[in-house]
């Protein structure tokens, strides 16, 4: 997906949601990732995202579950749409070097 698109799809969902919700001032977001090739670097990626202070989780995909993703969690921030942009952005970036696609985000207020 490029960049633009992703930015305008990603500021679609976050004023669908606060229509229906009061969004957090700080909160913990979740971007999932998905491998694009038999190629990518799962440790790589982790490794990456571990230096800059992220927390990974990986899950496998089953029958039922789809296919396996990695899961890059920020520390708590200061939640809005700028701040929100530019972690999905850097992580995107971040993920395409090593072989990942951006497959969604979800946050938890604190």
């Amino acid at each position: 997906m490029e960049l633009a698109q992703q930015k305008a799809e990603t500021a679609q969902i976050l004023r669908e949601i606060a229509a229906m919700q009061d969004l957090p001032a700080r909160a913990v977001i979740a971007f999932q990732f998905v491998a694009e090739d038999p190629a990518a670097d799962w440790d790589a990626l982790t490794a990456a995202a571990e230096a800059q202070g992220y927390q990974v989780a990986w899950f496998e995909g089953g029958d039922d579950d789809g296919d396996a993703c990695l899961e890059i969690t920020t520390p708590e921030i200061a939640f809005g749409f700028e701040t929100l942009w530019a972690e999905e952005e850097k992580l995107t970036l971040l993920g395409a070097i090593h072989g990942f696609a951006a497959d969604g985000w979800g946050f938890m207020g604190a």
